[in-house]
């Protein structure tokens, strides 16, 4: 299968470019939505990441979990602000939540994810107002995540 890999390579940048519209953007697309409210986040962004992630890995590619994960918790909490229409202060604290929780779904670490989205994506300006809805959106995914009986595998060394 990793003679396919380029093949693979090839689609998956066309899908980004015909169905992606600004996905392709990535983290840069969540971070800028965070700090200049008003760009959008496709809904397509998450099913397009999922895809393109299982993909590469099903075919040798190296694709890590981190960006996945703040891609499509981001992506999921902007369906959110726009269901609910919240404004840019709110759409901004929803987003970080989303990201931490994506981040503590993906490594069984709800505390470190709402540190991650807080510190890092915040460019070292901590929203406070931000902290208990990170903590509990953390919370609630790595529960939601170990419920359905996912579990994370630490990689060993032989």
């Amino acid at each position: 299968m990793l003679y396919f890999l380029p093949l693979i390579g090839v689609v998956i940048y066309y899908a980004y470019k015909y169905w992606g519209a600004t996905a392709d953007k990535g983290n840069n697309l969540i971070m800028d939505e965070i700090h200049r409210p008003g760009g959008g986040v496709p809904k397509r962004m998450t099913p397009l990441i999922l895809i393109a992630t299982v993909i590469t890995h099903l075919f040798g590619g190296s694709a890590g979990r981190e960006g996945t994960a703040v891609q499509m918790g981001g992506s999921l909490a902007h369906v959110f602000t726009r269901w609910f229409k919240l404004d840019a202060s709110e759409t901004a604290v929803i987003l970080t939540a989303g990201i931490a929780a994506g981040f503590g779904a993906v490594f069984g670490t709800p505390l470190t994810g709402a540190l991650f989205a807080m510190e890092v994506l915040t460019l070292g300006r901590i929203q406070y107002n931000a902290w208990l809805p990170c903590l509990v959106a953390g919370i609630v995914a790595d529960l939601t995540f170990t419920t359905w009986g996912c579990t994370i595998q630490p990689i060993t060394s032989q």
